[in-house]
């Protein structure tokens, strides 16, 4: 061992070669990380889909026989325009979305409970 080496290691090769010997060394408790918990917000995710949608949308993606659960939903829908809050003009939707890809995009027909959609892997230029 070198100067400046871990005193740590050398108090372990002390402790492997003389087992009865009581350890000198200090021993600090194990750090503990915390991760930041984000809280959920109270705004639905969307008005016009809800969480089945979604993993129902994520299977028709994936091409799969069996659709996805809420639970076993690979993907995480985030949220890029509404209309109600961003505006319904061509400009709020290229400000927000250009260049975006793996875009979902949902709509309702006013009026009829209608909801239409589409899906883009490739984004819109």
């Amino acid at each position: 061992m070198e100067k400046g080496d871990d005193n740590s290691v050398v108090h372990i090769i002390k402790k492997l070669l003389f087992p009865n010997k009581p350890i000198s060394s200090v021993i600090l408790p194990s750090r503990v990380i915390l991760t930041k918990i984000t809280p959920r917000t109270t705004e639905p995710f969307s008005t016009i889909i809800n969480e089945a949608h979604v993993a129902e949308i994520s299977s028709w993606i994936d091409k799969k026989d069996n659709s996805y659960t809420a639970a076993n939903n690979p993907y995480d829908f985030k949220l890029l325009l509404r209309g109600t809050r961003d505006g319904f003009t061509s400009t709020s939707f290229w400000n927000l979305c250009d260049k975006q890809t793996n875009v979902v995009l949902v709509a309702n027909v006013k009026g009829t409970g209608e909801i239409l959609g589409g899906y883009n892997p490739n984004g819109w230029k």
